[in-house]
């Protein structure tokens, strides 16, 4: 499927049913179709086309690429784009680390009510060199996201609750934020909440939120929950950072495939470029004779 095939009238034209058919058929196919609805300006197709390069989801992966799309989102109005924008810029995905302007972007869009873009200019405050000065900052905006569902937001409010940033501790309301968290789905939030649980002597229910952390999570995370839940000494908690290893072990196989079917590919397109080039030489030598 190209671009070429699929006009913005087709596309406007497709029901909702037939849409969910094409965008769950396999990646090289769905991505066409967004590829499509980003080139006729759909910004939400922009956004997620954008997401798709920077992934390599049924395209190659190129964080360039996936930058410049953000940006034509944002510039179009998107505050999905402008967010993704500042993710690039913080995290050096396609342009220079830029720390002050992922701190612009995030702000541009979080003072527009985006959640997400609440929460990252919360958590870049809280690596800012002077965050120790003034946790209020940080704490604004996570509660600003939290107030808007973002279950990440929440968890990190309590941790704020836990640590005593900028106010008393309080390890009570730090663990009704981190159920909170754990009920909206975030990892994280799970596994403070089973910490918790757990030191509260809720062993049972500890576990179960463990467990769901780890299959949740992504493997960094599940790295470090295997370290810690094994220096637990606890056999139950052992099982369950056997799981997590497991869970790193299969992420690192599968990028490992990924990047060696990226490099195939590369090698593929650079040969085809080179078959498909004329031979001049041998030519001049038939016209000389």
């Amino acid at each position: 499927m190209s671009d070429e095939r699929i006009s913005y009238s087709a596309l406007k034209g497709m029901s909702a049913d037939e849409l969910r058919a094409r965008l769950s058929a396999e990646p090289g196919r769905s991505a066409a179709l967004v590829r499509a609805a980003a080139h006729n300006g759909i910004k939400s197709a922009q956004v997620v086309f954008g997401q798709m390069l920077l992934d390599g989801t049924g395209v190659a992966r190129d964080a360039e690429a996936a930058c410049r799309w953000f940006v034509i989102a944002a510039d179009a109005g998107s505050l999905d784009g402008v967010n993704m924008v500042g993710r690039c810029h913080e995290k050096g995905w396609g342009v220079p680390c830029d720390l002050a302007e992922a701190e612009r972007r995030y702000r541009a869009a979080a003072g527009d009510g985006h959640a997400w873009a609440q929460f990252n200019l919360a958590s870049l405050l809280v690596n800012a060199d002077d965050f120790a000065a003034d946790p209020a900052r940080a704490l604004h905006w996570f509660v600003r996201a939290a107030r808007q569902g973002n279950p990440k937001a929440m968890a990190m409010i309590g941790r704020f609750l836990e640590q005593g940033w900028g106010r008393p501790a309080d390890p009570v309301a730090a663990r009704r934020w981190y159920r909170r968290a754990a009920l909206g789905g975030d990892y994280r939030g799970q596994f403070d909440y089973a910490r918790t649980r757990y030191e509260d002597g809720a062993a049972e229910e500890a576990r179960v939120w463990f467990a769901r952390s780890i299959e949740a999570g992504v493997p960094d995370f599940c790295r470090l929950a295997a370290e810690g839940l094994s220096a637990s000494g606890d056999p139950a908690l052992q099982a369950i950072a056997d799981r997590a290893s497991e869970r790193v072990r299969q992420a690192d196989a599968a990028q490992a495939e990924a990047e060696r079917r990226a490099a195939q590919e590369m090698a593929a397109a650079r040969a085809a470029a080179r078959s498909s080039r004329p031979r001049r030489g041998f030519g001049r030598w038939l016209r000389m004779r």
